[in-house]
């Protein structure tokens, strides 16, 4: 369930409403006479947060072994499908979405996801997949332009975000976050440092299911905390909230970061964007994660050499993120932070849209 920076994913499976009508004609007299149904229609059930991590799970499979008609189960009609910060409109429509993907798997006839982490709240789920495959056909590119085929093959991380009907089998909104110039990079279109060619070395993923517990809500809170704190540029206060051995994966960079440099990282931030700015849009707990979908914006006031920037651009940026946390004793010990690097130096204008 992948889309590159110009065409979104998708995913999910979905439960079959079969209605059945039921006539009785009844004999005798001379003229018949029609009697009501006696037959119920049968009654769809709500899923369980397990089974719908497991129907999750399935509409991935679909993806995976290219079974469509499967596949077009998982999305309700009206779905709407967004790959975010590829500057392209969000695919509205079953038959949109289903296009994009389809399109996706020209380009990458062998592309598989491996699925590392599944989050469940309610009609929320949140993964985090690894990508892989081999280009050997044409793929939509920057501008609209088709990349002809390198023959080099990918593996990236994606974060993906849905949101379900309310039986819990159909998804009716999804969100997309990877970062598209590790993925040109990996295929030797741009020089830009970005992360190896990736491999799950997970067995299956692992599931967490929301319980709506204190500890749950009380990690939300913290987050916000932190978020609050970063909002005014207080890096002691930042760091306060991060354990001493924290693993911090900004899938736009070459590699992950240790707290000491994830501290130096966001205090060169600091300087680079004097008004850098959080906006959290949706925030939620399962077990010891907690997830944040949200909006970055601030304006570039000085050099910022790990974003390839020499001196001030003086202009604005505008991206949107998904973040997940892993808490422990008070303490975030591993982070993932999902967007897509190449909105940002185009906005920047450090690269051409």
């Amino acid at each position: 369930m992948y889309v590159d920076h110009r065409s979104p994913a998708r995913t999910a499976a979905a439960l079959v409403s079969v209605l059945v009508l039921v006539t009785a004609l009844a004999c005798g007299g001379a003229q018949p006479r029609q009697e009501a149904a006696s037959a119920s229609q049968p009654v769809a059930s709500v899923l369980t947060a397990a089974e719908r991590a497991a129907w999750y799970q399935e509409c991935w499979g679909h993806f995976n072994n290219r079974a469509w008609e499967k596949y077009r189960a998982c999305y309700a009609d009206t779905v709407e499908s967004e790959q975010v910060g590829s500057g392209e409109p969000a695919a509205r429509g079953i038959e949109a979405t289903l296009a994009v993907n389809r399109g996706f798997t020209e380009a990458f006839p062998d592309v598989k996801g491996s699925g590392e982490l599944i989050l469940v709240k309610g009609d929320a789920i949140v993964s985090v997949y690894v990508l892989n495959g081999t280009h050997t056909g044409p793929l939509l590119g920057p501008a609209g332009h088709s990349i002809p085929a390198t023959g080099k093959p990918i593996g990236v991380y994606q974060a993906h975000r849905i949101r379900t009907d309310a039986l819990g089998s159909k998804v009716v909104e999804e969100e997309f976050y990877s970062d598209s110039g590790t993925m040109m990079t990996q295929l030797g279109l741009s020089p830009t440092p970005a992360r190896p060619v990736l491999k799950s070395v997970a067995p299956s993923p692992m599931v967490v299911l929301a319980a709506g517990s204190p500890a749950e809500l009380n990690n939300v809170e913290l987050m916000r905390a932190q978020m609050a704190a970063y909002n005014t540029h207080d890096l002691k206060g930042v760091d306060a909230y991060y354990a001493p051995d924290l693993v911090y994966h900004d899938l736009t960079a070459p590699q992950d970061l240790t707290f000491g440099q994830n501290s130096s990282a966001t205090q060169e931030f600091f300087k680079a964007f004097p008004d850098a700015k959080l906006t959290p849009l949706k925030a939620w707990g399962a077990g010891d994660y907690v997830v944040v979908a949200g909006r970055f914006e601030g304006t570039n006031k000085g050099p910022m050499p790990a974003m390839g920037v020499k001196k001030a651009t003086n202009k604005a940026v505008s991206a949107r993120y998904l973040d997940i946390a892993r808490w422990e004793k008070g303490k975030i010990k591993e982070e993932w932070l999902f967007y897509d690097g190449m909105t940002m130096a185009q906005q920047l204008g450090l690269v051409k849209k």
